[in-house]
Formats: structure tokens, sequence, C-alpha cells
């Protein structure tokens, strides 16, 4: 038997032997078959390296577990309330954890209903099946919760309606905003209300205006408000909605059922709530989700999540789908807005970096001030400023409250006094000061963009903040001109 080949099946010259998925051929050194036994050895060989690498990854992974245990777990919303047979209400499982952080574990928590007779879940939302109550048991990492899910008129098909369905679209499509048909005078000859606050005067405008021209009950499909919503004729707008959509079905089914307005007794929406409220991200590319609901004048909740319009103020930090999914960017704080009707909501999310190491200072609250200051910095790890020296102080705080730097005499004095509560007790004689009120009443002057009347100042004083007077003109007001007729 050849001795190289003993050698390389027994690796004691592993650098000759050929790599076992190697067709390199080397020209200097006679090739010879590799026996059953040297490839089996290297297979060994990299199995353990690989059993070894899971090993590793799994300890890595218990690390992280045991650093950040589940401190709380909560599901959104707290109850489900499904009316009709057409109901529908997603849900939200959110982890917080005890390094502040929270996460989305919707998909990881384990769901069932107490009772599958009454009502059916898909994962993400619960439909009902019969009326009655029952209970949606959700559990994560050994914590159960218990949402109660009460059903009524579960064998009920509501017919479609206007204010309820419709006006929903033309929000979620966009159509409403100030940008298109929703400014004061509309866009390319038709005009909706602004975010559909008058749902009447936007039923007689698709509906009585131009009579045949936007809706078509012989074709609903060939509707223009379709037509154009698809982009399958020329619309400013561009594609707004797809074939077989949602919003492009209750177009259409509400065009099929001949167009019809709703009755003075149908319920309107009194308000949104967004679920969960504050949230915050760990590491680039952690998800998300938001459930918005409604309430109605009827006492009823509808889930309006998919017809919810949603808008974030930092995309950097936190971009938002149209489905309300939020994934993380980089470092920072984000609001993400959910607009309904004529309401609006906000939830809160923070993306911090991924294992950023963090220590809070022993530093002790002064007040609720502080409490909720510290709690914000927590959250946003970051740590509070070092307490200033006196003169600093007494420098920010005049500049502040007076607008004024302190005097020479002021400094000496103020780091000079032994008090502990002098800071405490400047900020009340800053208070109590003329240049206090002055500067506060610009602001808000400005603010209010109150504007003087050809700069003159009457000699009439009233009290104003902390009983300091200010000039107030009283001067006749002008007659008011009437307009001429155009």
């Amino acid at each position: 038997m050849n001795m190289k080949r003993l050698a390389n099946d027994s690796g004691a010259e592993v650098g000759e032997a050929e790599h076992p998925t190697s067709n390199i051929r080397h020209p200097d050194k006679i090739q010879e078959p590799r026996s059953n036994a040297s490839a089996l050895g290297a297979w060994r060989f990299s199995g353990c390296w690989m059993l070894m690498l899971g090993c590793f990854l799994l300890t890595s992974c218990s690390v992280d577990d045991r650093k950040a245990a589940i401190s709380d777990l909560k599901c959104y919303p707290p109850a489900i309330n499904l009316v009709g047979a057409k109901a529908r209400q997603s849900i939200v499982v959110q982890a917080s954890l005890s390094d502040g952080t929270t996460r989305d574990v919707t998909y990881d928590a384990r769901c069932r209903l107490a009772d599958g007779r009454l009502a059916s879940f898909d994962g993400t939302s619960v439909s009902p099946r019969a009326d009655g109550r029952t209970d949606l048991l959700v559990t994560f990492a050994g914590r159960t919760l218990t949402v109660p899910v009460t059903i009524s008129n579960a064998n009920v098909t509501s017919s479609i309606s206007f204010k309820l369905d419709v006006m929903p679209v033309f929000m979620k499509a966009g159509c409403n905003a100030g940008s298109c048909h929703g400014a004061s005078r509309g866009k390319d000859g038709f005009r909706l209300s602004l975010f559909g606050f008058d749902p009447d005067g936007d039923y007689y405008r698709l509906t009585r205006e131009q009579i045949g021209r936007r809706i078509n009950l012989a074709l609903p499909e060939e509707s223009l408000i379709v037509q154009k919503g698809l982009g399958a004729v020329q619309h400013t707008g561009g594609v707004r909605f797809a074939t077989n959509s949602e919003l492009h079905k209750t177009l259409v089914t509400w065009l099929t059922a001949g167009a019809t307005n709703d009755p003075p007794t149908v319920p309107r929406a009194t308000g949104i709530e967004i679920f969960p409220r504050t949230a915050v991200l760990e590491g680039s590319n952690a998800l998300q989700r938001f459930v918005i609901r409604a309430s109605y004048s009827d006492g009823t909740k509808r889930d309006v999540t998919r017809l919810a319009v949603f808008l974030s103020n930092n995309e950097m930090t936190a971009r938002v789908t149209g489905d309300g999914m939020v994934t993380a960017g980089q470092r920072g704080e984000a609001f993400i807005q959910a607009r309904f009707g004529e309401f609006n909501v906000g939830a809160q999310v923070i993306v911090i970096p991924k294992d950023l190491p963090y220590h809070w200072p022993d530093v002790a609250a002064q007040n609720y001030i502080d409490e909720a200051i510290y709690a914000k910095l927590k959250k946003l790890r970051l740590t509070p400023s070092l307490v200033c020296d006196d003169a600093t102080y007494l420098r920010r705080a005049s500049i502040d409250i007076t607008g004024k730097l302190p005097s020479p005499g002021e400094v000496v004095k103020f780091t000079q006094d032994k008090d502990p509560g002098k800071r405490g007790l400047l900020v009340d004689q800053l208070l109590g000061r003329k240049e206090f009120a002055d500067l506060w009443v610009m602001k808000f002057a400005e603010l209010l963009q109150i504007r003087s009347r050809d700069n003159v100042v009457c000699g009439e004083h009233r009290p104003g903040l902390h009983g300091h007077a200010h000039p107030v003109c009283s001067m006749p007001q002008p007659p008011i001109r009437p307009l001429d007729d155009e």
C-alpha cells in the first residue's frame, strides 16, 4: 500500500491531502484515489465543529435571555367585542423585558379560544361564529393572559354603509386629504370634505353633482371613482388602490347595492384608540404591530386598523406601513400617528442599539418632574448630566426665566451663600421680577401672533402676570368697510 495514502488517512500529513470537496489537482504530486475512511474522517471533523458552534450559539442565546427576563406580558385590546358577522378584531401581544425594552411576540405566543364554537382565531385576529361569551387564552414564556371575548349578532350580515364603510375608503386612499380633493377648492373639478367631516355633502357631490359622470350604477366597475382609483384612466393622484383590494371591493359593493345613503340613525364614530401606546425596540429591523379600534355612538367598537392612515414623524428611526407595522431604524424617538375620520391618536416608539452597555448612576429624584425625566432617560439609555456649579446654575436660571444675565454682585452673593435650598429660593425670586412677565408676554405674543396697532403705546395699565402692570391700548376700533360686490 502506498505510504503517502497511509499518511493522509492517518492525518499525519494533512497539508498534502485534498479537501473533501475540492477538485484542484496538484501537478507536482502523484494523485491517488482517496479512501472512504478519509472522507468519513473529514465529515466527522466538520460535524464536530458544527456541533461546537451550535452549542456556542445556544449558550449565547440563553445568556441574552437571562440578561433581559420578561417582566410583564400584555395583550391588546384587553377585551374583544364582536358585533355582526363581518366583525374582526386584530390583537397584539407585547412582552416587557426587565431592561425596559419591549418585544412584539404576537407570532410567538400560543393563542387559543376557550370555546371554538363561538369564535375562530387565525393567528392575528378573532372572528365570530355564534353569539355568546368566551375567552382568548394567550400563553408566552410561562405566563398566561385571559382576554374576554363577547359576540353578538354573529349571524347578522349588515348592509354596506356609506358613512361607516365607504367614507373610510376615501380617507385610506388619501382622496380627502388637503393635498387632494379635500382642499378648499377641491382638485380637478371634484371636491370632498377635508378628512370626511361632511359625509352628507360628500354623498351629494358623488351621486348628484354631475349625474352620470362619477358613478355608473349599470356598470359599477366602470364608475369614474373606481377607474381613477385603479389608475385605469388619467388621474393626477395616480393609483390609489389595487384591483380586488379591500378598498376596491368596498366601492364596487356599494355601487352594486345602488349607492344608497345611510339613514339618520346610523352610528357615528366618537373616538379611536391605538394599541400599544408605547414601544421600546432594541436593534434595527425590530418589528412592532399597532392596532386601531374605533368607538361609536351606539356603544359598539370596531377594528379599523386596515382603514386607518399611519404616519411617522421620524422615518429614520421608525418606518410604518399602511397596515400599522413599524420597523425600527437608527437610534432615536418617533411618534406614530394614526388617523381615522376626524380623530387622531399617537404612540411613542423609542429605538436603541442592540446590546448597548448602560448603567444608571445613583441619582435621586427631587420631585415628580425629575421622576418623569429620569424614566424617559432610562428608556433612551441616556444618563443625566452632572449637577452644575452655582455660577452656571445662576446664569441658566436667570436667562431662562428673565432673559437677562445676572449682575456680578448677584453672582458673588449667590456663590457665597451657604443655604442648601438657595437654588429653589432663586427660582422664586426670579419669578417675582418684572422681567419674567415681560419676557413671557413677548413669547406668548409672538406665539399667538398678537400685533400692536401702529406701534402706539397707550397709557392705560392693567394687572398682568404676578401683579405686574402692562399698557393696554384702548383706542377705538376703526370702522369695518363692507366688501364691494364683485
